[in-house]
């Protein structure tokens, strides 16, 4: 399909952020923004994801601003929302009256998996080029090597864990559970392996409540009576715990998010193991604030290259980051099409190569991985080998 070229005069791009968030997305949007005005286009932006190209949705016109400030800001300064243009009445055909009446020659959607399933699908319907950019805090968007979002909530989650594990657990001779966001994947969770929690668990798979109440009451009494425990929100067991559900369907789900896991947990703990137990829960602090230096950075650049991938009137891709050798913490940005990385089948789980779900442990792996782009000093060692000494007394 040929679309009209993009160099040759004036264009017109829209960009916008869809789903959850995330602290990248205010980097992205000013690598697309301030890209597109370098080359000279009019720069739209759409208040609330794809609800801005769909009937009395509401666009905004960025051309003429300076919107420095963005690249240390979290949030979106544009919001978002779960909408789904799929879902709609007519929405495809909103969405190519709203183009029409706005004159829009491409659109440029940052998002999680169900922003790029949708601009997948409206790739293919329109007549102008779509381009996706990752962001999920879950990081469980695939073919990219992380996505923008992910490291400062892995970075915020390590930080958590280190501080209740050798500060409150420690001195209050109690369990923690740190619950962190995390609906089918569980890589936030396993981030939190660079603070050494002594447990971590997550909902790829069935959890037996029996095994990990056992593992935790090994840990508290081997530790010396403390025991740090991270857990995602949306773990499954094999028998009741009393989470809360928050009922927060939309056009993408029907079925209700699971929250506050870990108050059922601290009440299984201490009804069966007559141990006190207590409970974090940071959730959406792990979302906000402003990114991290390695998660501006490539936020910045995926945006960027949105627009050249435009230039170029390339269509129905995602940017994203790669890392082409593995012994190297170098990476660089590249593309993927829309159409390999949609769909429930390409969802980025934890693994066993990644996971050892019996255990409740992550493996070398998963420690690599993470340190590949977040460097975390989380361990004082001095005052670790204070703690064992009194602890022998």
């Amino acid at each position: 399909m040929m679309y009209l070229e993009m160099t040759s005069k004036k264009k017109t791009i829209i960009t916008f952020t869809g789903g959850g968030l995330a602290a990248a997305l205010n980097a992205t949007l000013y690598g697309v923004i301030i890209s597109a005005q370098k080359k000279g286009y009019k720069v739209l932006g759409g208040i609330e994801g794809w609800k801005s190209l769909l009937e009395g949705g509401k666009v905004i016109d960025l051309t003429g601003m300076d919107l420095s400030v963005l690249k240390n800001q979290g949030g979106t300064f544009l919001r978002s929302s779960r909408t789904n243009p799929l879902k709609e009445e007519n929405g495809i055909d909103q969405i190519k009256n709203r183009v029409k009446q706005l004159e829009i020659d491409a659109i440029v959607a940052i998002g999680g998996d169900d922003t790029m399933n949708a601009a997948y699908e409206v790739s293919k319907q329109l007549a102008i080029p779509v381009i996706g950019l990752p962001k999920t805090v879950d990081n469980d968007l695939a073919g990219t090597y992380w996505a923008p979002g992910f490291p400062t909530a892995a970075s915020k989650i390590i930080d958590i864990t280190k501080q209740v594990r050798e500060d409150a657990a420690y001195a209050l001779k109690r369990i923690f559970l740190v619950e962190t966001i995390g609906m089918k994947a569980g890589w936030i969770p396993a981030a939190s392996c660079l603070a050494n929690p002594d447990l971590i668990v997550v909902p790829e798979r069935e959890v037996s409540l029996d095994s990990l109440m056992q593992a935790i009451e090994k840990k508290y009494k081997s530790n010396g009576e403390y025991a740090t425990v991270v857990i995602a929100e949306e773990v499954r067991f094999d028998r009741a715990v009393a989470g809360i559900s928050d009922n927060q369907k939309d056009k993408f789900r029907k079925e209700s998010r699971q929250n506050f896991i870990s108050i059922g947990l601290r009440e299984k703990i201490k009804e069966e193991l007559g141990i006190y137990a207590q409970c974090i829960i940071p959730r959406n602090f792990l979302q906000t604030g402003s990114p991290i230096d390695i998660d501006r950075g490539y936020a910045i650049k995926l945006g960027e290259y949105a627009i050249e991938l435009l230039a170029k009137e390339e269509s129905g891709k995602m940017c994203c980051i790669v890392r082409p050798d593995d012994s190297k913490k170098e990476f660089k940005i590249s593309s993927i099409s829309l159409e390999k990385i949609i769909g429930a089948e390409n969802h980025h789980k934890l693994d066993d190569s990644f996971f050892d779900f019996e255990s409740f442990q992550v493996k070398e792996k998963m420690r690599e991985y993470i340190r590949s782009f977040i460097e975390a000093n989380v361990e004082d060692q001095e005052y670790s080998n204070l703690q064992k000494k009194i602890l022998k007394q």
